[in-house]
């Protein structure tokens, strides 16, 4: 199958580079990116797509992404930059959504556990202690890409947001998911590993909290015994 991702040179997206480059049901990743994103661009499976306006593709880019069966989008940032984090996701999935009825398509959106969504009709925003903005940006994709799922469901669009806390590298884990617990931290590995598999063989499951992403996880790491 093959695989879009994107953030591929930011600190989760190389990880989830890594593992879709190791997986055996994946055989190409298109990797959208402004630059090379270092020595896995070598690899095989790998064919990098340099986009100098992630609102904007050519036709050749959108022809490519079209035959794709999965998407996972790593991109965003945290100060809450609405271009990135609403304007590029959004673009992609419109893209995605002309593909020709009937062909299943899975697109995984990495969120976060502490993004705030849109107030309802009629409430307030809340006061928010920190980053207010990013947390509020962050939120709001959140909820239009679950919308887009609303309306692609009939031709096949799925959609799966995972929400992690702090995302802990591999070398640190133990000591700090000690402190957090799993609550709060998971290891970029485990991480990496349901984002995935989500787009290898999705889910009956739509949202992803964190301790949801550690139990599939480790429910992965049984299977492969």
């Amino acid at each position: 199958m093959k695989v879009v991702l994107s953030g591929g040179t930011g600190y989760i997206g190389k990880e989830v580079l890594t593992q879709c480059l190791n997986h055996p049901s994946i055989t190409s990743v298109l990797i959208l990116t402004r630059r090379a994103p270092g020595p896995l661009a070598e690899h095989p499976k790998a064919k990098v797509i340099i986009v100098k306006d992630f609102t904007s593709y050519d036709e050749h880019t959108i022809n490519e992404l079209r035959t794709a069966d999965a998407a996972i989008w790593c991109l965003g940032t945290n100060t809450g930059d609405e271009r990135v984090d609403i304007e590029y996701p959004q673009t992609f999935i419109n893209i995605i959504k002309t593909r020709p009825a009937g062909s299943a398509f899975r697109y995984i959106q990495l969120g976060g556990a502490f993004t705030e969504p849109p107030p309802k009709e009629g409430q307030k925003e809340r006061s928010l202690w920190f980053f207010a903005n990013g947390r509020r940006v962050r939120g709001a994709v959140e909820a239009r890409v679950l919308e887009a799922a609303e309306d692609g469901s009939q031709n096949g669009f799925e959609v799966y947001l995972v929400k992690p806390g702090g995302v802990v590298p591999k070398d640190k884990a133990f000591f700090q998911r000690y402190i957090f617990g799993d609550s709060l931290s998971i290891n970029i590995d485990e991480l990496g590993a349901t984002m995935v598999d989500l787009g290898v063989r999705g889910s009956e499951q739509k949202v992803f909290q964190n301790q949801d992403i550690i139990k599939h996880a480790r429910k992965l790491q049984e299977e492969s015994i």
